[in-house]
């Protein structure tokens, strides 16, 4: 829309020229205070941490906690008492505010091609406090490390199937402060979008059945996911409670097609063994379906739906 707005103003002549777009430019080597070493630790934001480490010659570099396998952010040390990226365009800086608490402070601009140039600056992150935790909550929380968790109540055209399992990580979950053997909290206080839609998780058991809940979300323990069991013919009902159906693919039945019957107010999902979703009936093309060894499958809609699958 700045671009729009721009191009149009210069056709009319009330301005001439687009200005250059800014940068805080590159840092300014220093030798950089000690102190600032007390800023290395683990801050969260809604639903995500990050690992920011601090070395002594000034280098700070900011990883995912959430999603290892995205590429480390480096900073570099700069005389005003920031922290800078290469191209100029980030800066970052940590406030201690009258609340005690700390913050990562990223100011940014960023330029899409054909949109413009845009400027933000937020708290992105918060610092997060360690804390003692009673052994019989430490153990409870242990056994649940690497568990997978599946989603059970979203509309069947939800998107969030798209997203595939959901994994606990060990220690302080996320954001969440754990608080009990079954409970644990988000208390960030952050400004902006990085401090909103905070939720908690709760877990609870119904018939010998682990669930987690988590805001409006209910998901169900890895252990109540059996196998599908391709036959001929099979049929998949939604139960009263509208959960949604999940399955694992066994080694049996990896590579084998099958075909789907369900009602206009239903969908399925396929995620290979990496969580990765590779298939989604609402955007899909109905046509035979190849199920990939060690992945899952999950069938929405509403109770009483069912799903007729053959092989």
């Amino acid at each position: 829309m700045n671009e729009i707005l721009l191009q149009a103003l210069k056709e009319k002549g009330i301005i001439d020229e687009f200005k250059p777009e800014k940068s805080y430019g590159i840092a300014v080597k220093a030798d950089m205070p000690k102190s600032m070493l007390q800023y290395s630790g683990i801050y969260g934001a809604s639903g995500a941490t990050i690992t920011i480490d601090i070395t002594e010659d000034g280098v700070m570099s900011v990883a995912s906690e959430p999603s290892p396998n995205n590429p480390t952010q480096i900073y570099e040390y700069s005389d005003d008492g920031t922290f800078r990226s290469t191209d100029g365009n980030t800066m970052n800086s940590f406030v201690k505010e009258e609340n005690g608490r700390t913050y990562l402070w990223t100011r940014q601009y960023a330029s899409l091609p054909g949109l413009g140039q845009t400027a933000m600056s937020m708290y992105n992150a918060e610092k997060l406090q360690p804390q003692d935790l009673p052994k019989k909550t430490i153990e409870a929380w242990n056994e649940r490390d690497g568990k997978n968790y599946y989603l059970l109540n979203e509309k069947y055209t939800s998107l969030v199937y798209l997203v595939g399992p959901s994994k606990q990580l060990p220690g302080y979950v996320l954001d969440k402060r754990i608080t009990s053997p079954n409970t644990a909290i988000s208390e960030l206080q952050i400004p902006g979008t990085s401090g909103r839609d905070l939720s908690g998780y709760s877990f609870f058991t119904q018939n010998g059945i682990e669930y987690l809940k988590s805001g409006a979300s209910v998901l169900v323990s890895e252990e109540a996911v059996k196998p599908l069991n391709v036959a001929n013919k099979s049929i998949i009902t939604i139960p009263s409670s509208g959960y949604a159906e999940w399955y694992t693919v066994g080694n049996e039945d990896g590579g084998k097609t099958i075909k789907v019957s369900m009602s206009s107010n239903a969908s399925f999902a396929v995620y290979n063994k990496e969580g990765a979703c590779i298939y989604f009936s609402v955007i899909g093309e109905k046509e035979p379906i190849t199920l990939p060894e060690g992945g899952t499958i999950v069938f929405a809609g509403d109770a009483g739906t069912k799903f007729e699958i053959s092989a």
